[in-house]
């Protein structure tokens, strides 16, 4: 996995990968909702999803002791109901659904909740979300972290990126 950092003369652009669905979704498949123009990607693999987690310019849960106890994979339902929520995240991020979206499960306190790792590539990038984590330093806002709770369908710990 390699870390960029973005300097003031590049595009939102640089990252390292890594990701695949869950076992009822052919892998790279996308999770679809009617609700999106963004792409969606459920990591399900524990060291992938440890390398989501793993932010360089913003805070996650992962950087908290005791954040994370364990990894699972949410379903299908559990994404398709916290994509119609996304609305919810303004106006802390602009146009939430259009990002591209690593949804990685996790355990923390007992508590299974879902972290979203969001994104914004160019088209040319030949970066294949569903096969690797996108972490990116610096970036700005085109890059956000949030953490939902599908129990109680809230979010919280929402963070962007610091900027160039």
């Amino acid at each position: 996995m390699k870390v960029v950092r973005l300097l003031p003369s590049f595009a939102i652009c640089l990252l390292a990968l890594a990701a695949c669905t869950p076992a009822n979704v052919k892998p790279g498949a996308r999770v679809s909702t009617a609700l999106k123009a963004g792409q969606s990607w459920v990591v399900t693999r524990p060291v992938v999803a440890a390398q989501v987690l793993d932010t360089c310019s913003r805070d996650s849960p992962a950087k908290h002791a005791d954040g994370i106890g364990g990894y699972w994979a949410p379903s299908r339902a559990q994404i398709d109901e916290l994509e119609s929520r996304l609305p919810q995240l303004q106006p802390a991020i602009a146009e939430p659904a259009q990002s591209g979206r690593q949804y990685v499960g996790f355990v923390s306190a007992g508590r299974q909740l879902i972290y979203i790792n969001a994104f914004t590539l160019p088209d040319h990038q030949k970066i294949n979300p569903a096969r690797e984590a996108v972490r990116v330093c610096d970036g700005g806002a085109g890059f956000w972290g949030a953490v939902y709770d599908p129990r109680s369908g809230t979010f919280s710990d929402i963070a962007r990126n610091g900027g160039f």
